[in-house]
């Protein structure tokens, strides 16, 4: 089942190289970039529902595998990163569209 609160897969080519650089954290097993994406979709989904974990529903990982990640996200500031990430990319946008604004004026 599809949520709204599905990372979308532009939005996917965005985070990916993100998640890449910051995790896998040095103990444990090897996590995929597409098992960081469905945790990565629960967190958003805690986030946008506001349950708690452990009412997780049962499509997503289980909640303290989810919550693990979580808090390590927390620890490494992955979260961080992706809003800053977020906000360049953003702020490129803004300037390319004033200066075609600009341009446009001049002509």
């Amino acid at each position: 089942m599809k949520r709204k609160s599905y990372i979308t897969d532009v939005e996917w080519e965005i985070l990916a190289p993100i998640v890449e650089e910051n995790c896998p954290y040095t103990r444990g097993p090897k996590v995929s970039l597409e098992q960081y994406r469905k945790i990565l979709n629960s967190i958003f989904y805690i986030n946008k529902t506001d349950v708690q974990w452990q009412y997780l529903p049962h499509d997503f990982p289980p909640y303290k595998t989810v919550n693990h990640h979580y808090l390590k996200f927390m620890e490494i500031g992955l979260f961080e990163k992706i809003n800053n990430t977020s906000r360049k990319l953003a702020r490129n946008k803004v300037k390319k569209y004033r200066q075609i604004i600009h341009i446009e004026a001049i002509l």
